[in-house]
């Protein structure tokens, strides 16, 4: 899992993705990356 590689809690990624995607939603580059993810994605 990757909260484990990362050593971190599942509640913890989940958190710090969420972060990521308000502080970077208007970033080019962050938007062309998050269309490689699938819909589904969590965050």
């Amino acid at each position: 899992m990757v909260s484990s590689a990362v050593k971190m809690s599942k509640a913890e990624l989940v958190r710090t993705l969420a972060r990521i995607k308000r502080e970077h939603a208007g970033d080019p580059e962050y938007q062309e990356l998050r269309k490689a993810l699938p819909k589904s994605w969590p965050v």
